[in-house]
């Protein structure tokens, strides 16, 4: 299974800005010594030694991740704005000639999880075939909404290629290209639904939009079964611990949150997922050393094979 992030960010989209850009030019000048830009060898290796966040980006673009199997059958979670780039790179193959066919999983309707759908151009070009899951009721009434003329000029049904439209029980366990799925409602306004994906012996969740409260971790086993052994967790930590206690009710979790549940459940990758859009990648830094900070605080034996990561744009895992 491979698992590729094309929209990290929640909310709303948060493209970085010129002055963000001219701050990190002027720390990598900072850094640089004359010997570091004496041809472009020495520039390449000069770069290699600077932080991920000063010569990239973790990304602006809303949810959006893509799935592969060991067939390279495609899954798609969520269509936040990141969907538009994943749509474009997959004009390269079948999609670009209308042969193409992927399904489309919905951990809720909120529009930073399915806005990118007016921008996605496979889902123009006729005979393409995109087969969407939810266990969200009425998920094709909340999309043809959302292309309302009021709200975008292409109505959904002009969106040309073949639509199925498949509505999951809560408790339904489901065959997808030969991975299975499971999937459980998490805390979170409207509620979300968190995505398990098995396929030979590895196991993948999506657990974005979902808020777990400090008074709550104490009572938490159901979650901590569902979530036991997975090879990757991707979770919701869009605040801080500190702005998580004044966002009670919000929906969203924190990143100490997601490490006490990842080390309860015995996971072995931590994705932190979901950035708050005020975020630079400054403070997204700030978050991620933070979480491996807590996480040594909490691991005192070293006995946890807990490894966590921060979610970016391109990021590829492969279980």
């Amino acid at each position: 299974m491979k698992v590729k992030f094309w929209g990290v960010r929640g909310s709303i989209p948060s493209p970085i800005k010129g002055d963000a850009i001219l701050e990190k030019v002027k720390k990598v000048l900072n850094y640089a010594s004359p010997a570091d830009v004496l041809d472009e060898e020495s520039i390449d290796r000069f770069l290699k030694t600077l932080p991920f966040s000063l010569i990239h980006t973790y990304g602006g673009n809303t949810t959006c991740i893509e799935v592969r199997s060991k067939s390279n059958n495609l899954a798609i979670l969520d269509a936040g704005t990141g969907i538009r780039e994943l749509g474009m790179s997959l004009l390269n193959e079948d999609f670009g000639k209308g042969k193409g066919e992927c399904a489309i999983l919905f951990t809720h309707t909120h529009w930073d999880h399915i806005q990118g759908i007016p921008f996605f151009v496979p889902m123009f070009i006729p005979n393409n075939k995109f087969n969407f899951h939810s266990v969200t009721p009425d998920l094709e009434d909340r999309l043809c909404y959302q292309h309302k003329d009021s709200h975008f000029p292409v109505t959904f049904d002009g969106m040309e290629a073949k639509k199925t439209f498949t509505q999951h029980e809560e408790k339904e366990i489901w065959d997808l290209y030969g991975m299975k799925i499971s999937h459980k409602a998490l805390r979170h306004p409207g509620t979300s639904y968190s995505y398990r994906i098995e396929e030979d012996g590895k196991s993948m969740i999506f657990s974005t939009d979902a808020e777990f409260k400090l008074e709550d971790m104490d009572n938490i086993a159901e979650y901590i079964e569902y979530y036991k052994d997975a090879d990757v967790l991707i979770f919701d930590t869009q605040y801080t611990f500190e702005e998580h206690l004044q966002r009670i009710d919000w929906g969203h979790s924190s990143a100490s949150i997601a490490t006490d549940i990842a080390m309860k459940a015995n996971v072995k990758k931590l994705v932190l997922f979901h950035h708050d859009p005020s975020y630079t990648d400054q403070k997204l830094d700030e978050v991620f050393m933070r979480a491996l900070r807590y996480k040594e605080m909490m691991d005192l034996n070293m006995d946890s094979p807990l490894e966590i990561i921060l979610a970016y744009e391109g990021l590829e895992l492969h279980l």
